[in-house]
């Protein structure tokens, strides 16, 4: 073989060598500005793939965190709805009880006994109405888990029946922590 052979052999061999290193450092400056222009460190899992599943369970985390947390205000939210309800409901017992008082008076008409009645008959429906209050969704606040929108029903012999459940609904707020979000009609009202 002839040295000038041998030369262009070295040559071409070490021209080829100096591209392929050129295309690796060109592949490496497009990764990093890859990472720089998307703010990410880790942009295949091949990259770290241990970097990539602790990214993975945190991501997974948030989530679940997320979810607690709209939990939390759902049942916030529920709860202070059947908190002010139930507030509204024992100032109409208040009320029905000063009429009870009242009736009670000897020195009452029938005009005064017919009024006492007929304020009576108006608590009763606002009364029922608390009772069916809604949440956002349409569904009775004392219905259990029967979710209708209205449990409480007045029969035509003036008396209330009661259409919901005793079921109690829970939303969990964490890991291993549930909260009920309603207390059943059954329970409050009868």
């Amino acid at each position: 073989m002839s040295e000038d052979f041998v030369m262009q052999v070295s040559t071409k061999l070490l021209n080829q060598q100096q591209v392929r290193q050129f295309s690796k450092i060109n592949d490496k400056i497009a990764d990093t500005q890859e990472r720089v222009s998307t703010g990410k460190n880790i942009l295949r899992a091949s990259d770290d793939p241990v970097a990539a599943i602790n990214l993975s369970v945190a991501k997974e985390q948030s989530l679940l965190l997320g979810q607690f947390q709209r939990n939390i205000e759902s049942a916030d939210n529920k709860l202070n709805m059947t908190d002010l309800t139930l507030q509204e409901t024992v100032n109409v017992l208040t009320r029905f009880s000063e009429l009870i008082t009242m009736a009670r008076n000897g020195a009452l008409n029938e005009e005064g006994h017919l009024a006492i009645s007929t304020e009576m008959r108006q608590l009763k429906e606002v009364l029922l109405g608390l009772a069916n209050t809604t949440d956002p969704n349409g569904q009775g606040i004392f219905s259990g888990f029967n979710g209708v929108d209205r449990p409480f029903q007045l029969m035509v012999d003036g008396s209330v029946k009661y259409l919901g459940n005793r079921g109690q609904n829970n939303l969990p707020i964490s890991e291993n922590m549930s909260i009920a979000t309603n207390i059943d009609g059954g329970s409050a009202f009868m």
